[in-house]
């Protein structure tokens, strides 16, 4: 997949026509895969596939300060690709950006950059400045453009409607298992191995310890049920490529790996016992256990995290999760 950001030069090489799908796509839920399985529907026509979002820059319409995200750039691009999409475009958004006209946006954007051949979008898409584009306004230009336009309507998952606003809800509030249906998949973190205190190593429960995104999403404080894959480095493709461990991670506030008073990210991964320091893992968190707690003694958390390893293996055991 080609993965194109922080450029507002966009050129696509291929003279075929697009298939673009608009939206902000975070977390990449199961109704945005509606607009993705769209798009590589007439992909698979030859047109090229493109995901049309946005990176959020410093703007008068969003509050990019305090905006966190279901995921990070690197983790949206690995999600898109996963799907077989041609073409991931994060377009910078700014104030520039932010003022440009629907009209404007449909003709250098839509159409002399994507050179779409259809637009896919949700039904309560809407674009250009003060949002006043909609769904009619691509319906009013696209005869005149050239491209076709399909709206697909919201999903729903026992009546309730999927939306980025009610998984960022859920995981802030801990429930990251109701969010697995909603997404299709666990919510997840990606990032280098570092190295900590080595608290846990002197218990016998060692950890792999990751540092926080600055404007990524996360849980509260507390235990997890957590699976854990090695994405790159040399234990990677150990015996199994697409091997899965099991494991608990601790997401906490003292600053156990780094100094900066940030939370901290903490993955004990069962029956493994190899340095992966400096490699990279994807920790997926399946649910929560436990809240965080302060402990007299080293002996008093050997014993808590002995009894959450086996609450985790009890939750883990059970096969009704998303694989």
């Amino acid at each position: 997949m080609i993965h194109i950001k922080d450029t507002k030069k966009v050129k696509l090489n291929s003279t075929e026509r697009t298939a673009v799908a608009l939206g902000k796509f975070d977390g990449i839920h199961q109704g945005h895969m509606l607009l993705i399985e769209q798009v590589l529907m007439l992909q698979r026509q030859g047109y090229m596939g493109v995901v049309f979002t946005f990176d959020m820059r410093e703007n008068h319409v969003f509050d990019v300060s305090n905006m966190k995200t279901i995921y990070t750039s690197d983790e949206k691009a690995q999600v898109v690709s996963d799907t077989g999409v041609d073409v991931l475009v994060e377009y910078p958004f700014d104030d520039a950006f932010a003022a440009t006209e629907p009209k404007a946006f449909i003709r250098y954007v839509l159409v002399d950059m994507m050179r779409a051949g259809y637009v896919v979008v949700g039904s309560d898409y809407r674009f250009g400045r003060d949002r006043k584009g909609d769904v009619d306004t691509l319906r009013s230009y696209a005869d005149e453009y050239g491209y076709k336009v399909i709206v697909i309507d919201k999903l729903k998952q026992d009546d309730e409607v999927v939306s980025s606003t009610v998984i960022r809800k859920n995981i802030s509030e801990g429930d990251v298992r109701s969010v697995i249906p909603m997404l299709g998949r666990p919510y997840s973190m990606t990032g280098e191995v570092v190295s900590g205190k080595q608290l846990g190593r002197t218990i016998g429960i060692p950890t792999a310890n990751m540092l926080p995104e600055e404007r990524k999403l996360y849980p509260p404080a507390g235990v997890y049920a957590s699976r854990i894959r090695i994405v790159q480095g040399e234990h990677a493709c150990h015996v199994d490529p697409f091997r899965v461990y099991n494991g608990i991670t601790n997401i906490g506030d003292n600053p156990t790996v780094n100094d900066k008073g940030n939370i901290t990210i903490e993955t004990n991964i069962f029956d493994f016992d190899r340095d992966i320091y400096g490699q990279i893992i994807k920790v997926e968190l399946i649910e929560k256990i436990r809240g965080e707690k302060k402990f007299g003694s080293l002996d008093e958390l050997k014993a808590q995290m002995t009894n959450d390893i086996e609450n985790s293996k009890r939750i883990l055991g059970n096969k009704v999760l998303v694989k």
